[in-house]
């Protein structure tokens, strides 16, 4: 398979792609900085075909398009993991930017992986959009009040709750090429930017993934999973 992951120059992302690459799939990860494209290059020879590219930005769209023309002619899966971390928990002192840049990544710059990646993803005959959301994005957990306690960012729920509704969007609208797009909380992953109540190493969490994706025998699209666990509630 040919699977394109954003963010995999560290934590969950890289361990993703150190799983993809080791069961002999063709990885494109996607990085921002050149000493990450460096890491890549020297540590996953071969299969691995990382992509400088700047996920807020525009020009990302044709800097991912080009790159993979280069290699291959279409793509199996698309794992939307980038992500950056919100710090603000109250209202008085968020800022605007802080909301802005997480909605800019976490949304918008899935907006233009989808957009980079489509064309590759019609060849396929089994394309597939993973969308890396939290169940800190969950509106049904929110209003249950299981974060009460927890402090967490507005930025980073409120950018992974707009995740989710694009998601769906996705969903109902390539559902008849047809490309499953899934959101799915990867667990409390132990990172520096973890929760208080994380319990789950990236690479256990990427192995997890790499399991349910391959041997699912659900119908995974327009659904929220915690994968080989539930379906979660949006």
């Amino acid at each position: 398979m040919n699977v394109l992951i954003t963010g995999g120059n560290r934590g969950l992302g890289l361990e993703l792609v150190r799983v993809f690459f080791e069961k002999g799939h063709i990885v494109f990860p996607v990085v921002k900085r050149k000493e990450s494209l460096d890491f890549l290059n020297k540590n996953f020879p071969n299969r691995c075909h990382p992509i400088l590219a700047d996920l807020s930005k525009d020009e990302s769209i044709a800097e991912i398009t080009s790159q993979i023309k280069t290699y291959v002619n279409h793509l199996d899966i698309i794992i939307n993991n980038a992500g950056i971390p919100g710090k603000t928990y109250e209202i008085e002192k968020v800022s605007t930017k802080e909301l802005m840049d997480l909605y800019n990544v976490h949304c918008l710059g899935v907006v233009r992986t989808v957009q980079a990646t489509l064309t590759y993803l019609r060849k396929s005959t089994n394309p597939r959009i993973i969308n890396l959301s939290s169940r800190l994005g969950s509106l049904s957990k929110m209003a249950g009040g299981e974060f009460a306690k927890g402090k967490f960012s507005y930025s980073y729920r409120i950018a992974k709750a707009a995740q989710n509704m694009l998601t769906l969007c996705l969903d109902q609208e390539l559902e008849d090429i047809p490309i499953s797009v899934t959101a799915i909380h990867p667990g409390k992953l132990q990172t520096s930017s973890g929760a208080y109540d994380a319990d789950m190493s990236p690479e256990d969490a990427a192995k997890r993934i790499y399991t349910w994706l391959l041997y699912s025998k659900q119908d995974i699209s327009g659904k929220f999973f915690e994968p080989l666990v539930s379906e979660m509630n949006w």
